[in-house]
């Protein structure tokens, strides 16, 4: 008799588990479904700590995380920390760092370019410019509906958008959550800035399934490419034309991707 998966998912900011509800309506005749909302965050390891927390609550002794966006992060997190717990990791629009870095990032004090050695200490190229989560935590203070509204939009494709594919989810799926306080928004930002999970993935063994897609304005491509290049064990699936919500724009291509790795996990 084939092994029911733990299923544990864990979402993104200014979202609530409610996003996962088609995922969660998918799979949960095959699988044990668990979802959570993420509590304030304060400090680096308060995400984590939720998930763990969960996680022993139900007793669960094996189970495979599933994060978007942020959540990749939290269970990047969660994955180093549990590594005997977690039979598989999926990581959907993730990263293991949210802000790219620049030369001066990387530079010490009494560094100058010419004496930093680029190639063993190589810029991470997934990531955004940290001023514009400066920009978007400011513009938060000031108006906070319309600076989520705007954050939304930006995780539609060109070509979603002219299917008409971000106003159904919007309405349908993302303004019809918890609506995150300005504190919790905040914090959650802070920790976007902050988080750094890279040297989690050198630890990391179970197999990992990154599902991206390839016009993602937020996570770009290219940290799910930097991830499958740190972890042997990783599977990358990206799809043409999608932004950064791949689990409702492209839902027959993805769970059916995610169905086949569950099956062989």
């Amino acid at each position: 008799m084939a092994e029911i998966k733990n299923i544990v998912l864990i979402h993104g900011w200014a979202c609530d588990e409610s996003i996962w509800q088609e995922t969660k309506n998918y799979l949960e005749q095959k699988c044990r479904i668990y979802t959570i909302n993420l509590p304030l965050m304060k400090n680096i390891h308060s995400y984590r700590d939720a998930v763990i927390d969960l996680i022993e609550q139900k007793g669960l002794t094996r189970v495979v995380l599933v994060g978007w966006s942020m959540g990749s992060l939290v269970a990047i997190q969660v994955a180093g920390y549990l590594l005997h717990k977690v039979q598989g990791l999926v990581l959907v629009s993730g990263m293991s760092k949210f802000i790219a870095e620049t030369p001066t990032q990387v530079l010490g004090s009494g560094d100058s370019l010419d004496d930093t050695d680029f190639e063993n200490n190589e810029l991470y190229p997934g990531g955004i410019p940290s001023v514009l989560v400066s920009k978007m935590k400011k513009q938060l203070s000031k108006n906070p509906e319309r600076t989520l509204n705007d954050f939304y939009k930006l995780m539609f494709s060109s070509k979603e958008q002219a299917q008409g594919l971000d106003g159904k989810i919007m309405d349908n799926y993302l303004s019809r959550g918890r609506i995150w306080d300005l504190l919790e928004a905040q914090s959650g930002l802070d920790f976007l800035m902050e988080a750094d999970v890279r040297a989690y993935l050198q630890n990391i063994t179970c197999p990992t399934l990154l599902l991206h897609g390839e016009e993602d304005n937020l996570c770009p491509l290219e940290g799910a490419n930097f991830i499958e290049r740190q972890l042997p064990c990783a599977q990358l699936v990206s799809y043409p034309g999608v932004g950064h919500i791949p689990f409702l724009t492209e839902f027959r291509k993805f769970h059916q991707a995610l169905e086949e790795w569950l099956a062989v996990l």
